[in-house]
């Protein structure tokens, strides 16, 4: 599985948000530097999806 940036988020609960948004939808993803983001400057995560899956999530997180 090779794995494509969907967004950046400015921290977990964002990011938590729209992984579920896309579980509902049946997209995996992948938070990554999730612990770290409550911590500047260090601050902020990327979620990550199949790539398969890049373009569906893409409008999924639109909506």
């Amino acid at each position: 599985m090779k794995l494509q940036r969907l967004t950046n988020c400015g921290n977990g609960f964002d990011a938590n948000l729209l992984q579920h948004k896309l579980e509902s939808y049946g997209i995996r993803s992948l938070i990554k530097n999730e612990i770290m983001s409550g911590y500047p400057p260090l601050s902020g995560c990327a979620l990550f999806v199949d790539d398969g899956d890049y373009l569906r999530a893409q409008r999924v997180m639109r909506n």
